[in-house]
């Protein structure tokens, strides 16, 4: 079993867009995948969303707590990636942002996606963005 995390646009779900943004997205949506098939989806508030600092380390931290053990994300701070890395949460790059969660889960297992193990964007590039 997997459990997929991707930064989503307003509340998440399948039918919302992917957040390029991954520590200052609004959501996150967790999806559970067995045999390549979705079996679960579940939606989180993002509590890094509207910090001052360190939102990529908390929303690396929630995504742990949540059991996530892939996400799929388009732009990562080194923090971020540093936390994720540690938790064993692999990561995927989501090169085209203006799709649906449902479309770059399908994306994942068809394995379209490159696997990353590097941030690919400088520390603290969120900060102040909404």
């Amino acid at each position: 079993m997997t459990i997929i995390a991707v930064p989503s646009t307003g509340d998440g779900g399948l039918n919302e867009k992917i957040n390029p943004r991954f520590g200052r997205c609004p959501s996150f949506t967790l999806v559970t995948v067995e045999d390549n098939e979705i079996i679960a989806v579940k939606t989180l508030p993002n509590p890094g969303a509207r910090e001052m600092g360190s939102a990529g380390i908390q929303a690396a931290q929630t995504l742990g707590e949540n059991n996530a053990n892939v996400l799929i994300a388009g732009l990562l701070g080194p923090n971020a990636v540093e936390i994720l890395n540690s938790l064993d949460i692999n990561i995927f790059h989501a090169p085209d942002q203006d799709i649906t969660i449902k479309q770059i889960i399908e994306q994942f297992l068809q394995g379209k996606l490159k696997k990353i193990k590097e941030a690919n964007i400088g520390a603290q590039k969120g900060i102040g963005a909404q």
